[in-house]
């Protein structure tokens, strides 16, 4: 969510196109996402601590590299732009995304695999740093030793000096990362048989059903890895019986719908506020949207595990929430189209809906996956999912930097939020028929097979 601080820079600073920026966004887009099956996989097979290694070896250089080109970009005479250097910086952030990634999924399947019984808090715990760590970075990039001393208000990021910073900050958190990761193997121990020729065979019996099973034997079963209850046991077997599930990909589809449009938008947020009005501090809407993203997938997560339990005299189906978070993009999408000078005060809702509905989609759509094709091959389930921010990151991202390099470039319309217009409308629609596909997968395919309560 960062990224927004950036682009400000490298299109005001270093003279990058929006168009260009938002190449760099895409493949910084397929590096996060589009290996993300394969990570999933190898975290599911060997343990998430290896993706800590990844970490380490994808997040420091690359920053390194960063501050390399970023230095001769400075020091190099007036002239045009060398376009090699949009693709080296396409090139080090798709290696930024990728270690991103396996900093989000290491930490994220460690706590699953180990509090499987409590799936929608050990989900969103993990996803909610992410928010915070937006917020803290947010603030932390007021300060004065990272602003460009050479710009009017000093309103402007030192870009060297980010980058040298986020390289030694991610060496150490890398390091750190690798020894809280190396927990879940313990417990892995605990949980699966290691005599045993199938890895995931438990020590403990099969589940059985609720109502075959005693009382008493309920907090030892949910050691177990929940598994869904139509699929066998293999690993490989399962993994293929999702990749041939039609409801698996209407949920990809409306993946794609929802979230492309919001990471357009954190993307974008700089360009989108200097089109819509000059008196919104970036800074502030990056803290609002990381607050609101933080505290969505907090509540969430405690909260769906509440309301879903069969405990409950009346359980509350997760998809409620899910459509929920999505009416909050909408909102959030069109509500750009009505801001102008005069109301620009209420700038701040509308990046807390987009902030709100970000955070809550990452949090309820693996949580469901968890429930449907279960919490053991959530590495490599969920990380199939992740295609669909990697394509529509890139698609609406584009399709943005062309808006806006073609539409609010003229002194006409800059600073007029009537040229984006198009777009939200676009992004809107999106949405809506995001919401309407995961309505047609619930009604119609996962009722009929008995998974009423998700």
């Amino acid at each position: 969510m960062l990224f927004s601080l950036f682009s400000t820079s490298l299109h005001e600073l270093v003279g990058f196109t929006y168009l260009q920026i938002n190449f760099i966004a895409s493949l910084s887009a397929m590096g996060m996402y589009l290996c993300l099956p394969f990570l999933g996989y190898l975290a599911d097979c060997y343990g998430p601590s290896l993706l800590s290694l990844f970490l380490i070896l994808f997040f420091c250089p690359s920053y390194f590299v960063n501050s390399i080109l970023i230095s001769k970009l400075q020091d190099r005479p007036e002239g045009p732009l060398n376009e090699y250097y949009v693709y080296a910086f396409g090139i080090s952030f798709c290696f930024i995304g990728l270690a991103t990634s396996s900093l989000y999924f290491s930490s994220l399947l460690t706590c699953a695999k180990i509090y499987p019984d409590r799936k929608g808090l050990a989900i969103s715990l993990p996803v909610t740093c992410y928010g915070i760590s937006t917020l803290i970075g947010s603030q932390l990039m007021k300060l004065p030793y990272f602003k460009h001393s050479n710009t009017p208000n000093e309103s402007y990021l030192n870009l060297y000096r980010v980058f040298v910073f986020f390289g030694f900050l991610y060496l150490f958190m890398g390091i750190l990362n690798f020894i809280s990761n190396s927990v879940v193997i313990v417990e892995q121990e605990v949980i699966f048989n290691p005599n045993s020729t199938d890895e995931n065979t438990p020590l403990l019996d099969e589940p059985c059903s609720s109502s075959e099973c005693p009382s008493d034997a309920e907090d030892s079963l949910s050691l177990a890895p929940q598994r869904s209850i139509i699929e066998p046991r293999n690993h490989k077997e399962r993994f293929k019986l999702f990749l041939m599930d039609k409801s698996a990909w209407i949920v990809l589809a409306s993946l794609v719908l929802n979230v492309g449009p919001m990471e357009s938008y954190q993307n974008n947020l700089g360009s989108i506020i200097k089109n819509s009005t000059h008196t919104i501090n970036l800074s502030n809407q990056v803290s609002v949207m990381a607050t609101s993203s933080t505290i969505t997938r907090l509540l969430l997560g405690g909260f769906s595990d509440y309301l879903a339990s069969p405990n409950r005299k009346y359980p509350i189906c997760r998809i409620w929430l899910l459509l929920i978070i999505l009416v909050f993009g909408v909102l959030g999408q069109i509500g750009n189209n009505f801001i102008t000078y005069e109301n620009d005060n209420l700038y701040p809702i509308i990046s807390a809906l987009n902030g709100s509905a970000y955070g809550g989609i990452f949090t309820i759509y693996p949580t469901i996956i968890a429930s449907i094709w279960g919490i053991d091959m959530i590495g490599s389930t969920w990380g199939s999912f992740m295609v669909a921010p990697a394509v529509g990151s890139i698609l609406y991202s584009l399709t943005y930097g062309h808006e806006s390099d073609t539409k609010c470039s003229s002194e006409i319309f800059a600073g007029s939020n009537s040229c984006l217009h198009s777009y939200f409308d676009l992004t809107t629609l999106s949405l809506v028929t995001s919401i309407l596909l995961v309505l047609i997968v619930w009604r119609f395919i996962w009722h009929k097979r008995g998974f009423t309560l998700v």
